[in-house]
């Protein structure tokens, strides 16, 4: 594998092993193929992901399952304007919009009602 940036040799041993291991092991289509080898060869684990996302127990989520996450959510926003966007994706991990807006008014009059506290060191 030739790799698209500089890395020790022994950093680009490990990572084409851990890829050739992990394509052997996991079910992917042609392109899921391409993309991982992609971020292999920019010098990325197949263990690691863009997003920074984490598992339970402080584990970093596998880059498939992130970009096959990400992928879906682009399949099924094509065409809609970015709010509409927002909304499928939170949906799609299971966060309610209106929640997260009752939120911003508590927070929006908590903080209204701290500013009209007269505090004795004022």
């Amino acid at each position: 594998m030739k790799f698209n940036k500089y890395l020790p040799l022994e950093t680009r041993e490990f990572l084409e092993k851990q890829y050739k291991e992990y394509i052997k092991e996991t079910p992917m289509t042609k392109k899921e193929q391409r993309v991982l080898r992609e971020w292999v060869k920019d010098g990325h684990s197949v263990y690691e992901n863009a997003s920074l996302v984490w598992a339970e127990g402080g584990v970093p989520v596998e880059f498939l399952t992130v970009w096959r996450e990400e992928e879906y959510i682009r399949q099924h926003t094509k065409g809609m304007i970015p709010e509409e966007t927002r909304k499928f994706a939170m949906n799609y991990y299971g966060w309610d919009d209106d929640e997260s807006e009752a939120d911003q008014e508590s927070l929006a009059e908590a903080l209204k009602r701290m500013e009209e506290i007269e505090l004795p060191f004022q």
